[in-house]
């Protein structure tokens, strides 16, 4: 049995703790957005600042001219920050979090699935699929802030280093992508930049960039409360981690 308190019995944070919460995973976003338009250019160019953007395993593969040390520093950085924000959100939202991101992450039916995984094996999933769902289930379940964390920054550090390691084994395609996109870098970056703002002006026809705040705070404590955060939702962009998902694609 947790010690830890009944979802029910914890005190609701304010509108400003949850917004200081959100808001660095809309800047995440953006963030990946610019990595994912500017790709042909920030793989060429500046594959280090492409990484500190968006650690991805794409971009990480990309970025295979790094230096070993800046490249895992950053790329564990950067993987690692939002994680513990999707944490808090579960720890102080409980169930109403996780259908706050299933609605906004697009993982659907992914999420009853994952809730029953992480019943059987919380650090484990932790430490192999860090996602956004996971680590909201952390929170939700009273797992201990330590050892999610040393669990989370494991994870990651071993995910960063097989991902530099398999991109040594495919070095010869990653070139040929590169050279590619280096002989064709207007026209590759323009496409690229086409693809990234159709996909924001779909989402936004669909609702899908409504981060409805509202619904999050609403129905985390009660059925009262259920009942009234009950309504449409959209998303939070690009899956809202990038990829979640169970993992850092």
């Amino acid at each position: 049995m947790s010690d830890e308190p009944a979802v029910e019995e914890r005190p609701r944070p304010s509108r400003r703790t949850l917004i200081l919460l959100v808001a660095p995973i809309v800047v995440i976003m953006t963030m990946g957005l610019v990595a994912s338009a500017f790709t042909p250019t920030l793989a060429t160019k500046h594959p280090l600042l492409m990484i500190a953007l968006d650690a991805r395993n794409r971009f990480l593969v990309l970025a295979r001219h790094v230096d070993l040390v800046p490249f895992v520093i950053v790329a564990v950085l950067r993987r690692s920050f939002s994680d513990p924000l999707f944490y808090l959100l579960g720890r102080f939202y409980g169930d109403n979090a996780l259908r706050w991101l299933q609605k906004k992450g697009g993982a659907g039916d992914l999420v009853p699935f994952t809730e029953k995984l992480f019943k059987r094996a919380g650090y484990p999933m932790v430490f192999a699929f860090p996602g956004a769902i996971v680590c909201a289930l952390a929170g939700q379940t009273g797992m201990s802030p330590v050892g999610f964390m040393v669990t989370n920054l494991a994870g990651t550090l071993t995910a960063v280093f097989a991902v530099r390691r398999f991109s040594s084994t495919i070095a010869s395609p990653v070139e040929g992508l590169l050279g590619f996109f280096s002989r064709h870098i207007v026209a590759t970056t323009a496409v690229s930049v086409g693809l990234v703002l159709l996909s924001v002006v779909l989402n936004r026809f669909q609702d899908k960039l409504d981060l409805d705040l509202d619904e999050l705070e609403g129905g985390t404590s009660d059925v009262e409360e259920g009942v009234e955060a009950d309504g449409d939702a959209g998303v939070g962009g690009d899956r809202l981690h990038g990829e979640h998902d169970a993992g850092h694609e």
